[in-house]
């Protein structure tokens, strides 16, 4: 018998593929954000519909999305701190 975590039994919506899942969780903040174009967007929606895994973790990153915007209320951060951040993160980006 198989251990793989990706089985499901009939009836329930079939997992993505890790390179799928991947796909997806590289792009959750932007898709929080509106800052992807249509038919990404849909893409991502699809692939949460069905695959619980990966909108369990949507679900979390909403959820410290709305966290932050609380408490932080509507601070806004210099563009030279935001030009940075996004910078270092495009480059974490590529070293997965």
């Amino acid at each position: 018998m198989s251990t793989d975590s990706r089985e499901t039994t009939p009836g329930t919506p079939e997992r993505g593929t890790d390179a799928q899942c991947e796909h997806v969780l590289a792009r959750v903040y932007e898709f929080l954000d509106h800052e992807v174009d249509n038919a990404t967007g849909d893409e991502i929606r699809a692939h949460l519909t069905d695959c619980e895994p990966c909108l369990d973790r949507y679900d979390v990153e909403q959820a410290v999305k709305s966290l932050v915007k609380r408490c932080c209320g509507n601070d806004k951060a210099p563009d030279h701190l935001r030009v940075s951040i996004m910078t270092k993160i495009q480059v974490t980006r590529g070293t997965f």
